[in-house]
């Protein structure tokens, strides 16, 4: 669920955004050039694009929902959202203040156990807007001690939450500073739920999903919606997983499809004279702008041309950008089941796009196809040093390769004995003899290492 880096998107004059609307056919040959390329790259399984513009709305599905089979994803198939959750962690808190329920001022600690103690900054508390705009200075984490690799944040009951919380140091002085915080967002929207006597889950149904006809957005599936979950891959398109965030859920618990984001996208500049419609204009009101740039409604990012609000997310398995601007009743939402953050550039550039700037594809090396039985003979294990070794596997994807001591990475081929990483700047070059790898060579940062293959235990396969 990591942040990716800021957008810079559109750094230009409003004046400049005047381009007129463009046909859906239009349209769809533009989105499909700068789509296209994440799969045929191998880049993504598959994903979905929703593009509002104006009075268009447009939906397509890239690549499949689960690899080895056919179907392609659509604006119904269900996903992660990660980090786009803390976007309706905004909206709660925005709503629950029109309600009269807490003020934006309000100090954190004012809703937490009584036993449970949330550090100052010398005199000066946390309040609850800077858990929104991630200036409270609370850590990036809690203490992750615990933790599972492949569902971090399982064990964050709402108990174990407020155990740790009094040892998470405030570090400067809140609202001062802008740093990203899982933890912030994930206790806000767990005080929120608790001040109202719901969990975050029923809050947000109550005030969000079913107000705006959301019937698809949940963090429990049901039966029905978990048949439509598109299996998570991580960022090299092998089997990933899902997330539980339990307590921490307002920070990227949320699963939902792109037709109910862009429900949620449009909503962004509908005009509604209730509770809902006075909290989303207060989510986009400008409550931090920090010297370097980094400008912040409730949840929302704003980008430097001050008209796009935006925010991303990755989970075990799956990565979401949603971008909307709603003064010009414009949104671009897209929503896959791979765990890679090129999708936010794409995203971008569809925006951009929108706006009639050139906008080009990503430049993405593809990798050549090479048959199993040649990827074979490459299998084993390089001697880098006594104490580092070269293990390349041979998995249902393609040819990974694992240091000691780190994780294994996949790598693609330029050729039949060239390889290139997508994780790392490095590639790897093969020696053969006869109809084996005798070494490897690995080439990153200027330098050449090469490593000779390890005699065979008759472990390979």
């Amino acid at each position: 669920m990591p942040m990716r880096s800021l957008t810079s998107l559109l750094a230009m004059p409003l004046a400049a955004f005047v381009s007129a609307q463009q046909p859906s056919a239009v349209l769809a040959e533009q989105v499909d050039r700068l789509c296209k390329p994440l799969v045929a790259s191998e880049l993504a399984v598959g994903f979905v694009v929703g593009v509002i513009d104006r009075d268009t709305k447009w939906v397509r599905g890239y690549g499949v929902i689960e690899s080895g089979r056919e179907a392609a994803p659509d604006g119904g198939t269900i996903y992660e959202i990660g980090s786009v959750s803390k976007v309706f962690t905004g909206l709660l808190l925005a709503e629950a203040v029109e309600r009269g329920r807490v003020a934006l001022a309000d100090p954190v600690q004012k809703y937490l156990p009584a036993d449970v103690v949330l550090q100052k900054f010398g005199d000066s508390p946390v309040l609850l807007w800077h858990l929104s705009t991630h200036t409270s200075g609370l850590p990036r984490l809690p203490d992750m001690t615990g933790a599972d690799s492949h569902d971090p944040y399982r064990h964050f009951t709402p108990e174990h939450l407020f155990e740790v919380l009094p040892a998470a140091q405030v570090r400067w002085q809140p609202g001062s500073k802008y740093e990203y915080s899982n933890l912030a967002v994930g206790l806000l929207g767990s005080v929120l739920a608790r001040r109202q006597g719901f969990t975050y889950e029923q809050l947000l149904l109550e005030h969000v999903t079913r107000p705006l006809q959301m019937k698809d957005t949940a963090i429990a599936l049901d039966e029905k919606l978990s048949a439509r979950l598109a299996p998570p891959y991580d960022g090299d398109c092998e089997t990933g997983h899902t997330w539980n965030l339990a307590a921490l859920a307002g920070a990227g618990g949320i699963r939902s499809c792109v037709a109910d984001m862009l429900t949620f996208a449009r909503a962004q500049w509908t005009v509604r004279d209730d509770a809902l419609g006075r909290a989303i204009t207060l989510t986009q009101h400008k409550h931090h702008d920090g010297a370097n740039g980094i400008a912040l409604g409730l949840g929302w990012h704003i980008a430097r041309d001050g008209i796009t609000y935006w925010h991303n997310g990755q989970t075990g398995g799956y990565h979401a950008y949603l971008g909307v601007q709603p003064s010009l009743e414009r949104a671009v939402c897209i929503l896959a089941n791979t765990g890679r953050g090129e999708v936010d550039a794409v995203g971008e550039r569809i925006l951009q796009h929108l706006h009639g700037m050139a906008v080009e594809p990503l430049a993405i090396e593809v990798p050549v196809a090479v048959e199993r039985k040649d990827l074979q003979r490459l299998v084993g294990r390089y001697s880098m040093s006594p104490a580092a070794v070269f293990d390349i596997t041979l998995q249902t994807k393609g040819l990974f390769a694992q240091l000691t001591g780190q994780s294994p990475l996949r790598i693609h081929a330029r050729s039949a004995t060239e390889f290139f990483y997508r994780a790392v700047e490095a590639s790897i070059t093969f020696e053969l003899e006869g109809d084996a790898g005798k070494a490897l060579v690995l080439h990153q940062n200027g330098r050449d290492m090469r490593c000779l293959r390890m005699p065979s235990d008759g472990a390979d396969k």
